[in-house]
């Protein structure tokens, strides 16, 4: 208890603090600082009372107390990195679902109890999670760096999959191109997680060029919408792309 590390009896008091052992030479400067804090502290002879912090007369009140927890409870979500114009309802909806971890990864299903072994559809090396199948496996930064080549830029990967959604910026980028930038994170997460899905039901082996390939057609597939003339060849609007 604090009073008891309290000493009244001399004038206004004073603290009294008993250490269960004698410090190391480099825990001097800690304990310095500790009683320089507590110089400025004193304890008074009235009896404790309960405090509520939360609101402005120190009582509890449930409104209060409500919109409290609703500002620490409130997370921000990366909604226009998801529901991006124009892009297919199915692969935005699944990023909603991966930005907030619910797709049904391996780590997921174990924790509900089902005995699976967990390791990467794709690169076999490492355990299953959302963040790992969508941005750190080695199979797909392969497709990440094909994006990232094509207009010189070198990015340090987020940890989690909303945090790359936030910091996915294509300021760089012209207006236009820039409606194919932002969508570019949701075709990987479609085009990773249909392969995965394939592998785990299907079988077979991994080809990761015709995964490469999958992906730069579906990107210009789905780009034509916004393009045009320029999406007349793969080629086309792989130059157009890279010319930021």
């Amino acid at each position: 208890m604090v009073n008891e590390m309290w000493d009244p009896s001399s004038g206004q008091g004073g603290w009294n603090l008993r250490f269960h052992r004698d410090f190391n030479d480099w825990e001097l400067d800690l304990i310095r600082g500790l009683l320089n804090m507590l110089r400025d502290f004193r304890i008074t002879s009235e009896e404790d009372v309960v405090l509520w912090k939360g609101g402005g007369h120190g009582k509890y009140g449930v409104k209060v107390a409500y919109k409290g927890l609703a500002v620490i409870n409130a997370c921000t979500f990366p909604s226009k990195c998801v529901w991006v114009d124009k892009v297919p309802t199915k692969a935005a909806f699944f990023a909603w679902k991966a930005a907030w971890g619910k797709i049904l990864t391996l780590d997921r299903l174990q924790k509900r109890g089902w005995q699976l072994p967990n390791r990467c559809f794709l690169c076999g090396c490492e355990e299953e999670s959302v963040n790992h199948i969508l941005l750190h496996c080695i199979v797909v930064r392969a497709l990440w760096e094909i994006v990232l080549a094509l207009v010189g830029v070198q990015w340090v990967f987020p940890v989690l999959v909303k945090e790359a959604l936030f910091s996915w910026r294509g300021s760089f980028v012209g207006k236009k191109r820039k409606k194919i930038w932002n969508s570019i994170p949701l075709y990987i997460f479609w085009t990773v997680w249909k392969e995965r899905n394939r592998l785990a039901f299907k079988g077979g082996v991994l080809d990761i060029q015709k995964l490469k390939n999958s992906f730069v057609c579906t990107l210009w597939s789905w780009a034509r919408v916004y393009i045009g003339e320029e999406s007349s060849s793969l080629l086309g609007f792989l130059e157009w792309l890279a010319a930021t």
